[in-house]
């Protein structure tokens, strides 16, 4: 519940912002997204939780995968990365916003989803060598697979036996 709240705040400053016409708003308006999207890789990192990129790997190649340690490593490195990589553009769109010049205020509403382009693409790229054992997939093919499956990586689960194991752990 309070996700779909946030996501209806997002909404609704996206809608005042562009209706008001105060461009302070509208330079805070890619911070806001840019700072939710990466509260949500963030979140996925928390214990008993499955990092959004292991939920990816399954749902795209299989859960069979996240049994391999050095996926699962991986899974988790790069959910940590893309956390840190948008909390980081993040704040240098709220800077550029700051400055109020119209040119650098643009940091946010451009080269945000420039950068998170960049980081996609590179990941894919890079995957051949840091993770070898991975199954390989042409980018279109992944890329749609991954838009298909995206809804249903954003359903918050634990993580299977986490809760029997942290029981078990609270118990000794």
């Amino acid at each position: 519940m309070t996700r779909i709240l946030a996501w209806l705040g997002i909404l609704a400053l996206s809608l005042g912002a562009y209706a008001s016409g105060n461009l302070f708003l509208r330079a805070a308006l890619p911070v806001a997204v840019t700072l939710a999207i990466a509260a949500v890789f963030a979140f996925t990192l928390q214990r008993g939780r499955t990092p959004l990129i292991a939920r990816a790997i399954a749902a795209v190649d299989g859960s069979q995968w996240l049994a391999d340690p050095a996926v699962a490593h991986y899974a988790r490195q790069l959910t940590r990365l893309w956390a840190v990589y948008l909390a980081l553009w993040a704040a240098i769109a709220a800077a550029a916003a700051w400055t109020a010049a119209p040119a650098v205020s643009r940091i946010g509403t451009f080269g945000v989803p420039v950068a998170v382009a960049a980081l996609f693409v590179g990941e894919f790229v890079l995957r051949r060598w840091l993770l070898p054992q991975a199954p390989r997939r042409g980018f279109c093919a992944f890329t749609l697979r991954l838009i298909r499956h995206w809804p249903a990586l954003l359903v918050d689960r634990e993580s299977p036996g986490a809760r029997r194991s942290d029981a078990a752990g609270s118990a000794q």
